[in-house]
């Protein structure tokens, strides 16, 4: 059960949302190969590197974090948002990104709303 007011615990739950949320859009691949791609593995290194740019993005945790969250170089970090910056000039990956964030962003407040016990309100 994820605790709501713990920063660490709000931070993991961000982080495996986005990983979801990514490997949804990436249904062939294993989870294990979005949080760990394989080096002959493109499209699973893709699907990380969006995750982490909705991380660093949309829920505008610092790289820094994000390098000892996930126990990543900075350069890393940095090299995926550079490659799916660069990447939104193509409106099809545009449109399937902002999809893949929405998700990620439901499947986090989700998290949140069930750790709240908000769910039997509504």
């Amino acid at each position: 059960m994820l605790n709501p007011y713990s920063e660490e615990e709000r931070l993991q739950a961000m982080v495996s949302a986005c990983y979801r949320a990514s490997r949804s859009h990436f249904n062939h691949l294993a989870i294990a190969h979005v949080i760990d791609p394989p080096r002959d593995m493109f499209d699973a290194k893709l699907a990380r590197q969006i995750a982490i740019h909705i991380l660093s993005v949309e829920f505008i945790v610092p790289r820094r974090r994000l390098a000892a969250l996930l126990s990543l170089a900075r350069s890393t970090i940095l090299g995926a948002v550079n490659t799916v910056d660069d990447r939104m000039y193509d409106p099809v990956f545009e449109r399937a990104y902002g999809r893949i964030a929405a998700r990620a962003n439901d499947l986090f407040m989700a998290a949140l709303t069930e750790a709240a016990g908000l769910e039997d309100a509504a």
